[in-house]
């Protein structure tokens, strides 16, 4: 069965206070069962910083994932705004700190903390499929060469929205990342991203995160997955994951995601700079 976008909506910019009592129950339950797990074989990696919007849907799509695997959560804060930590606080969320600010040094903290033999890097802005976690785990279990797997993203609107015109660009973009996954190992590496990635921990842990990025949105993943490309077999995965819009990235402005080395000197440069994630 597809997933279905619109079932997430009544979530979106919603507080846990806002939920009824049933969901509510559901929510905080389901993390006290989570941090019961003493063995996870895979670990769940989510950085956040400015994610109060889409959280709590983010949160129900991870509730229903159905899996043989027993996984963890661990959720990064990487200097967060107080909403955002405030709906992982009210559902007893595993979260742990770092203060160095960046995507790359949040997603390295969760690395050095995770437990499981294959962390997926996961974003809290995105929605996942029911079956996500065996799909893209599983073959680390099968394959003992395999070292990485990853799949696409299509993109939703303010709101959770779909118009048509996001549906024909969605259709496009999936034809084009078809198209690149026949250009040979560099090319698809080139267009791995983070929200839908999994890799086998222990390898990876030897090479880390590059933390001396300036701008890093949307070239870590590349980067990570060419370096993970070495070392072992790498796999595309057909999953459904939807995720938001990226906002437009406006001449003489710096990238999200900047690295604290660089943010003060473009902090100075434009004061309207906005790190989201």
């Amino acid at each position: 069965m597809a997933m279905k976008l619109n079932k997430f909506q009544k979530y979106y910019n919603l507080m846990p206070s806002k939920l009824g009592d049933q969901d509510y129950i559901k929510l905080v339950s389901y993390f006290k069962f989570l941090a019961a797990v003493e063995k996870p074989m895979v670990s769940l990696v989510i950085p956040v910083f400015r994610a109060e919007k889409t959280l709590l849907a983010h949160i129900i799509s991870l509730m229903e994932l159905k899996t043989i695997l027993p996984y963890e959560i661990i959720f990064v804060d990487n200097n967060a705004n107080k909403e955002t930590l405030s709906i992982l606080e009210d559902l007893g969320a595993n979260v742990i700190k770092e203060a160095k600010q960046g995507i790359t040094h949040a997603r390295q903290k969760g690395l050095e903390v995770a437990r499981g033999e294959v962390v997926c890097t996961m974003d809290p802005d995105t929605l996942y499929e029911p079956h996500y976690i065996d799909k893209m785990a599983l073959p680390f279990f099968l394959e003992s060469k395999l070292v990485l797997c990853y799949s696409n993203t299509i993109s939703y609107e303010h709101g959770m929205t779909l118009s048509s015109k996001m549906r024909f660009r969605n259709y496009l973009k999936t034809q084009y990342f078809r198209y690149r996954l026949s250009q040979g190992p560099l090319k698809r590496m080139k267009f791995v991203r983070a929200a839908c990635l999994a890799f086998r921990r222990e390898p990876f842990l030897n090479i880390g995160y590059r933390t001396d990025l300036k701008a890093v949105a949307g070239c870590d993943d590349g980067i990570v997955a060419i370096d993970l490309n070495n070392s072992g077999n790498s796999k595309y995965i057909a999953t459904t994951a939807y995720t938001a819009l990226p906002p437009a990235r406006e001449p003489g402005k710096p990238f999200p995601f900047c690295n604290e080395k660089y943010l003060e000197q473009d902090v100075a440069a434009n004061k309207d700079v906005v790190l989201n994630y």
